[in-house]
């Protein structure tokens, strides 16, 4: 069961990092259901646990079908399984709990893994993200830093240096998959103390409702705010005609943007479900939808039955396209992943995100002047 102040949620209920601690006591009482995304999320972690399980403590039986499993969950997963060995210790914990009861008793939760290093008094917290959509940084993750207070309370061991670390091999990131970021233990004490403010603030009547990007997880943002209603219908009325631009206007409304689109979004989710269970909204009704043509006969009966039929070779009926550059790279040696690299690869974007100055990502050159060339002085032309 999850707390309803967990480590995943924190960003979203401290007042003291800018979210909404009234999220916490609209979201009481409401059932919450697992999108597939979150699910995916799920199976690979299991995935993850069972295969360091076999190969730490040795245990035979996995209890589990790897065959089940894709090609790319296989993949990702891989690149967190290879960190965590690389970096054993005899004091290695897979799905390590913790419970911060000193501070409140539903301050609790679960970390991915938890190394232990006594000869360096340290302490790393290892987080494994499955999501392809959003890179997390590392730096003042508050979800690995409730974290990493929870591993250093619940090790009892005295240590100088926490270390946190996220792994997110599907998402593109300027600092690559593996992200990490060290900070002095006593700093855990400031956090701490933080902590306990923010949950105290949740528990409070006139806990204050403040609508932002953290809406988007939020399990009250569609049913049940009324700040990120009234603020969602309030940023649609703007307009940005060339008459009547402002720039702070535009700037503020793409902050918010994340927030409106999490509304909207958990809105029609909601309706859908509720329409599922034949309660339709007023004047909406569910339809289906444009119907696709699949097979139905396992793979090996239909080639069978399209070769004789047909005279023509099983190729024919198959699609043939040659694997990623990754997929490639872990069939071939370093020497000619270097070649492949250097003579038969780029990385090309697909294209431009529009994202905050603060984003860690450099900016690139846009407009007409990104077409010319610069000509500096005596250069042949």
């Amino acid at each position: 069961m999850h707390s309803q102040i967990g480590a995943s949620s924190y960003y979203r209920w401290s007042k003291i990092h800018g979210g909404c601690p009234g999220s916490v006591r609209l979201s009481k009482d409401i059932k919450q259901t697992e999108s597939p995304y979150a699910k995916e999320g799920t199976q690979a972690h299991d995935l993850a646990y069972e295969i360091l399980k076999h190969i730490i403590k040795n245990d035979t039986d996995l209890g589990f079908d790897y065959t089940k499993h894709d090609q790319e969950m296989l993949d990702a997963v891989e690149v967190y399984v290879e960190y965590v060995l690389d970096h054993l210790t005899d004091d290695t914990y897979l799905e390590h709990k913790f419970y911060l009861k000193s501070i409140h008793k539903d301050l609790y939760g679960t970390a991915d893994c938890v190394i232990l290093d006594k000869e360096k008094k340290k302490i790393t917290v290892i987080d494994y993200k499955h999501g392809a959509g959003i890179p997390v940084e590392v730096e003042h993750n508050l979800q690995l830093m409730y974290y990493g207070l929870g591993a250093l309370l619940s090790m009892g061991y005295p240590c100088k240096t926490i270390e946190l670390v996220i792994i997110q091999p599907r998402c593109s990131h300027p600092k690559g998959p593996i992200r990490s970021w060290e900070f002095n233990a006593v700093d855990l004490i400031d956090f701490s103390a933080d902590l306990k403010d923010d949950v105290l603030e949740t528990q409070k009547n006139t806990a204050i409702l403040n609508p932002g990007g953290h809406c988007r997880f939020c399990p009250a943002a569609a049913s049940k705010c009324p700040a990120l209603r009234e603020k969602s219908l309030m940023m649609a009325k703007e307009q940005f005609k060339p008459d009547n631009y402002d720039e702070e206007k535009l700037s503020k409304a793409l902050e918010f943007l994340p927030a409106m689109e999490a509304w909207i979004k958990t809105v029609r989710e909601f309706a859908y479900q509720e329409a599922t269970h034949g309660r339709a909204p007023k004047g909406w009704k569910l339809v289906g939808k444009r119907p696709s043509r699949k097979w139905v006969t396992n793979e090996k009966d239909l080639i069978t039955f399209l070769t004789k039929a047909t005279g023509k070779d099983e190729s024919e009926f198959y699609d043939r396209k040659i694997k990623s550059p990754s997929k490639v790279q872990r069939l071939v040696s370093r020497s000619i992943t270097k070649t492949l690299e250097r003579e038969h690869q780029a990385t090309v974007s697909s294209g431009y995100n529009l994202v905050p100055e603060k984003d860690k990502r450099p900016a690139v050159s846009v407009g007409p002047q990104a077409d010319f060339k610069v000509i500096n002085e005596g250069d042949i032309v």
